[in-house]
This record gives structure tokens, C-alpha cells and sequence, in this order.
């Protein structure tokens, strides 16, 4: 396995995602093979969006062994940097927050896919999220940069790093969005939400 398929993600910029998925050149009638390979690409966008969606679906189950089977053997989950690579490290990774919260809802708003080769793939995931403990509600605004690679016919997570727009408490949401350190964890000092003031449009547009 190649170092290329662990390294973080590198998903199109916006304008460039934007025209590959939105051009569209159809194999002629009688191209077979050509047929054969668009057919076989809206497969594997599906089974790469079913894998998001079914990752939701552990999660909120608490069910840890199906989450770990989701990444390769090599996986790597990275958040704000840090990155825990390997089956033990993403055990631990997932393991902590199920046990700190007693419900969590996890729905993927937006989900982007990208096919870069027969076997390998990037994406761009969007949701929402709520989870409480023994006595606080959080809700949060996420956002995940893929990697996937298909390991024999079967399409699982090689690198998944998410990112906050926010996430805080209830009680501090009417007044916590108009502020920058937007990612309030419990227990934890606030930090700068990760985006969008870290995206290049952003600084742009507010010159």
C-alpha cells in the first residue's frame, strides 16, 4: 500500500469539485466498454455514500467494531491535527466519546465523491450532530475530508479528517455563533471554530 493512500486528504477546491461533478460526457450508445465503465462508477459512488451513511448509523449504535471495520487495515482518523493511525489508536479514538455520551445523533447533510481511480477516491462530507451526557446537550456543525480506497471490492475509509464549523452546548448557541471560538467542548478551554474564517474565500470576500 502506497504512503499516497494514508497521507491527509486533498479534495478538489470548491470551483474545481463544482466542474468535475457537474460535467458530464456520455459514452456513445455503442461504446460498451465505455458504458461498462460509467455503470461501474455509479456503483462505486454509491457503495463510497452507503459507507458514510452506515458510518452514522455505528456510531449512534455504539457499535465500535463495525466503525473500526469501516477503515483499512492502515486508517487513519485525524481531527484538528491529531491523528490516530492504526486499529488500536481508532479504537481508542471512538471508544472515548461513546463512553462520555449517552446519545448521540449523527446526519449527513451533503456527501460529494470523487473517483480518482479504479481503487481510490476522495470526498467531501457535511452534517450535523447532537450529543449529550448526564447533563449537557451539544450540538455541532461538521464537516469530514475523505479519503477511500477499494481493498478487495469492497470500498472502506483510508484517512477521514473532520473539521467544526461549531460545536457547543444549546445554551450557548445565541450568542456563541456570532463568536470565533465557536468549538466549545464541556470541560474543555473554547477554540477557534475550523472553518470557514481558515477558507481562502472567506478572507476574500471580507476584505
Amino acid at each position: 500500500m502506497s504512503q499516497q493512500a494514508n497521507a491527509a486528504p486533498t479534495t478538489p477546491g470548491t470551483h474545481d469539485l463544482v466542474a468535475a461533478r457537474t460535467t458530464v460526457r456520455h459514452p456513445a450508445a455503442d461504446d460498451v466498454p465505455g458504458q461498462l465503465a460509467a455503470m461501474a462508477a455509479l456503483r462505486d459512488r454509491e457503495a463510497i455514500r452507503d459507507l458514510a451513511l452506515l458510518y452514522t448509523r455505528a456510531v449512534d449504535g455504539y457499535d465500535l467494531d463495525a466503525v473500526l471495520d469501516m477503515y483499512t487495515d492502515d486508517g487513519v482518523f485525524e481531527r484538528r491535527g491529531r491523528a490516530s493511525a492504526g486499529r488500536e489508536a481508532l479504537r481508542e479514538a471512538y471508544a472515548t466519546p461513546m463512553r462520555a455520551y449517552r446519545t448521540m445523533i449523527h446526519r449527513v447533510d451533503a456527501h460529494v465523491v470523487e473517483l480518482t481511480s479504479a481503487s481510490d477516491a476522495v470526498g467531501w462530507v457535511a452534517g450535523y450532530a447532537e450529543l449529550a451526557d448526564d447533563h449537557t446537550v451539544v450540538t455541532a456543525v461538521f464537516r469530514y475530508d475523505d479519503v477511500y480506497r477499494k481493498v478487495a471490492d469492497r470500498w472502506r475509509f483510508a484517512h477521514r479528517a473532520i473539521g467544526f464549523q461549531y460545536a457547543m452546548p444549546l445554551e450557548d448557541l445565541p450568542t456563541g455563533l456570532t463568536a470565533q471560538d465557536r468549538v466549545r467542548w464541556p470541560g474543555t478551554d473554547p477554540r477557534d471554530g475550523d472553518y470557514p474564517e481558515s477558507l481562502p474565500g472567506w478572507t476574500a470576500v471580507r476584505r
